[in-house]
C-alpha cells in the first residue's frame, strides 16, 4: 500500500481562521511511504513563491497558487496513493484544497481539473456534510470526502475515539505520545 501523508499551510488574515474563499494555500507538505517500509520514498513540499531549503525534502516552488495546486495534483496522480492520511485532513486540509481550487476556478480555467483525484478517469473528489452523534462521544459535524479508489484515514477522529485526552490539538497529542511538540514556523 502506498500511503500519502499531507499537511497544508494557509496564509490567513490576522485574527481570522483561514477561509478558502479568501486565504491562499501557501504550502502542501507530503510524505509518501510504502506500508511496512522504514523510510519514505518521497518527502517534498510544494510552496508558493519558494522557501528556504528543507533538509531531507524536495522543495517544489511555484509563482502562483493555481500553478502550485496543479503541480500538487499531478504529484498526487503520479504517486497514486492507496491511503491519504494526516491530522484533521478530513475536516480541514482536503476540503480546504478542494474549496480553494473551486474558488480560484471561478476566475481561472487553470484549476478546473484540480478535483480529479480518483483512480477512475474523470472522477472528482466529492464532499458532503455529515453529523455523528452518540451518548459516548456527543455530537460532531464532519465533512465526508469520497475519492474513488482511495481511502482517507484521518488521525484526529482516531485519537478522539480511542484516547481520553484533555485536548486533541496536534501539539497536545504530540506531547502526550512523542514527548515533543510540533515546531511552528511563521509563513
Amino acid at each position: 500500500l502506498r500511503v500519502l501523508s499531507l499537511d497544508i499551510e494557509c496564509q490567513g488574515r490576522r485574527g481570522h481562521f483561514p477561509e478558502a474563499e479568501k486565504d491562499p494555500v501557501i504550502q502542501i507538505a507530503n510524505v509518501l511511504s510504502v506500508y511496512g517500509e522504514k523510510t519514505p520514498i518521497v518527502q517534498n513540499v510544494f510552496t508558493l513563491k519558494g522557501c528556504l531549503p528543507i533538509v531531507g525534502a524536495q522543495v517544489i516552488s511555484s509563482e502562483d497558487e493555481e500553478e502550485m495546486l496543479m503541480k500538487w495534483r499531478t504529484f498526487l496522480e503520479a504517486c497514486d496513493p492507496d491511503v491519504i492520511t494526516g491530522y484533521n485532513v478530513q475536516n480541514f486540509d482536503i476540503p480546504y484544497l478542494l474549496d480553494r481550487a473551486a474558488t480560484l476556478a471561478k476566475s481561472s480555467d487553470s484549476v478546473k481539473k484540480f478535483a480529479l483525484w480518483g483512480r477512475i478517469r474523470g472522477s472528482k473528489a466529492k464532499m458532503r456534510d455529515t453529523t455523528f452523534q452518540s451518548a459516548a462521544y456527543g455530537k460532531r459535524n464532519n465533512i465526508e470526502t469520497t475519492i474513488e479508489g482511495r481511502v482517507i484515514f484521518d488521525m484526529l477522529p482516531y485519537m478522539q475515539r480511542n484516547h481520553k485526552l484533555s485536548s486533541y490539538s496536534l501539539n497536545s497529542v504530540c506531547a502526550e505520545f512523542l514527548g515533543q511538540q510540533k515546531e511552528d514556523v511563521h509563513h
